[in-house]
């Protein structure tokens, strides 16, 4: 991005293509329908008009992103998420120049509507990236005949392109129930682009309330399928389902969905004896007060991650090295993670 907000001009796209995931949605649908609702849906692949298709609002993913923000094509200086929406622009820029290149290889999931409009439950990202690239990305041949696709910002967009331009969607005929939306929405997201830890810990703790309703608890089974889990962490989650009623752990739920508090942390919470539970809670959060109540502080951006990796590097303890050493130090969001771990560890130390 530049100063003023507005993405800078990638060059020729080389990526390779985004292979489709071993469980694909189709399939994912099926099961989760046939055990759930007992009949399978029934859903089609159809040419949507982008004017069309309605956004999730309710979708597991934090998105602060707007239709008017992709319209414009930049973020306003004035826009008060614009570090998170700068970020996520990024990646919806990312993703439109691999539609471009090797066009919608997994189609967006939605359920029809009267007439002729379908609502979301997966695939708000790749919606957004085909609606920007209708606007703000051109296509050229160059010198070598190869096609590249740059990016031209056009504030002010034909709208009207909208209800020209089709997307492949995969409509379920009938509305599933809403916990199957649910599900398929995670599922969707979980396997093309990763959820965060918070996202994913918000929309289980809504699956246990759902399932507490119905006299229901939550499998280990439950959380493989649609959060892709291990066995082994899946019995961790639950650990954190079962106890997330308590007075402390039910805080740090909420500090880890906020962002101000590790996972690793929760889970020692939840297994934690009561005395133990308390003095952790106290030794990590008692000073501070509730960490989600106070004001966060943007530390800005780089793009050095030598330098994170030499100032993390340098300020831990030999005892903690062991922490960070399958970091994979050139992926920026490995690092991102990393440095979050390191500064929990810092405060710890030096308060």
């Amino acid at each position: 991005m530049t100063d003023d907000g507005t993405p800078r001009k990638p060059g020729l796209l080389k990526r390779t293509a985004l292979g489709v995931q071993p469980a694909t949605i189709s399939k994912v649908a099926a099961q989760i329908a046939a055990a759930e609702n007992a009949t399978q849906q029934e859903y089609e692949l159809r040419q949507v008009l982008l004017a069309d298709v309605l956004l999730w609002e309710d979708q597991p993913r934090t998105f602060h992103l707007t239709l008017n923000d992709i319209y414009r094509g930049y973020i306003q200086e004035d826009d008060p998420h614009r570090i998170n929406k700068t970020e996520e622009l990024e990646g919806i820029i990312t993703l439109a120049m691999s539609i471009k290149e090797f066009g919608l290889l997994n189609p967006p999931i939605a359920f029809a509507l009267p007439g002729k409009q379908v609502q979301l439950m997966g695939g708000q990202r790749r919606t957004m990236a085909a609606i920007f690239g209708l606007f703000h990305l051109e296509t050229i041949v160059d010198e070598q005949e190869n096609r590249v696709h740059e990016l031209t910002i056009n504030p002010e967009p034909d709208l009207t392109l909208l209800q020209v331009e089709r997307i492949t969607v995969k409509v379920f005929l009938r509305k599933p129930q809403p916990q199957t939306v649910e599900r398929l929405g995670i599922i969707d997201n979980v396997q093309r682009d990763d959820l965060s830890i918070g996202d994913k810990l918000r929309w289980l703790i809504k699956f246990s309330v759902h399932q507490e309703e119905k006299g229901k608890a939550v499998r280990w089974r439950d959380l493989v399928d649609t959060l892709g889990l291990s066995r082994s962490q899946a019995y961790e989650w639950l650990n954190v389902v079962q106890m997330r009623h308590d007075e402390y752990v039910k805080q740090v739920i909420q500090f880890v969905i906020e962002g101000n508090a590790s996972f690793a942390r929760l889970l020692e919470i939840a297994k934690a004896d009561s005395e133990l539970r308390d003095q952790l809670f106290r030794q990590w959060f008692g000073d501070r007060g509730v960490r989600g109540n106070k004001t966060k502080v943007s530390l800005g951006h780089t793009t050095n991650l030598n330098a994170l990796r030499s100032l993390i590097l340098a300020n831990i303890g030999n005892d903690e090295l062991n922490s960070f050493k399958d970091i994979n130090w050139e992926d920026p969001k490995s690092v991102k993670k990393a440095f979050a771990t390191f500064l929990d560890y810092w405060i710890e130390k030096h308060g």
